[in-house]
C-alpha cells in the first residue's frame, strides 16, 4: 500500500511538471517560411549622379545685420560683406584694448559703432559667408562667442 501511494504521488509530480512546463499560446504557421535562400548575387543597378544632378546644400547664414561706422582701423575692410565679430563692448577704449591686442598678434583689427552705440571688434572681412564661418571656427576656442555681422 506504501509502495502504491508513493507511485501514485510520484505520477502526479510528474504530470503536473509535465503541464506546467509547455508554453500556452498557439503557434501559427507561416506559409512559404521555409523557403530556402539563394546564393546568386542580384546585382541592383546604381548611377551616380552627373555633375548637373549633384545638388549643393547651402549652410544657412546666420548673421546679424546692423548698420554700423568705422571707428578704429582700415575702412578697406568695410568693402566686404561678411565681418567676423570678436567682441563688443559698451566702451570704445575696452574695444581699443582688444583691438590693439589683436593687431600686435598679426591681425587687422577694427572697430566699429552701431547706432546703439556698441563697439564692435572685426578680425576679419570676406565677401563669402563660407570663408567667415570657416575663421569663426578657427578661433572658436579663443573667441568661443564670435559671430557673422552684416552691414544693413
Amino acid at each position: 500500500m506504501n509502495k502504491t501511494i508513493r507511485l501514485i504521488l510520484a505520477l502526479a509530480i510528474v504530470a503536473m511538471a509535465s503541464t506546467a512546463c509547455k508554453s500556452k499560446q498557439k503557434v501559427a504557421e507561416i506559409t512559404g517560411a521555409n523557403i530556402p535562400a539563394t546564393t546568386t548575387p542580384v546585382s541592383t543597378p546604381v548611377s551616380t549622379p552627373t555633375p548637373a544632378e549633384q545638388v549643393t546644400i547651402a549652410e544657412p547664414e546666420d548673421t546679424r545685420n546692423e548698420s554700423f561706422t568705422l571707428s578704429e582701423g582700415d575702412a578697406t575692410a568695410l568693402k566686404f560683406k561678411y565681418h567676423v565679430v570678436v567682441g563688443s563692448f559698451k566702451s570704445q577704449a575696452n574695444a581699443k584694448g582688444l583691438q590693439s591686442t589683436l593687431v600686435s598678434e598679426g591681425n587687422k583689427a577694427i572697430v566699429v559703432i552701431n547706432e546703439q552705440g556698441m563697439y564692435r571688434v572685426l578680425i576679419a572681412s570676406y565677401n563669402e559667408y563660407s570663408q567667415a564661418r570657416n575663421r569663426i571656427n578657427e578661433i572658436k576656442d579663443r573667441f568661443a562667442d564670435a559671430w557673422v555681422l552684416v552691414q544693413k
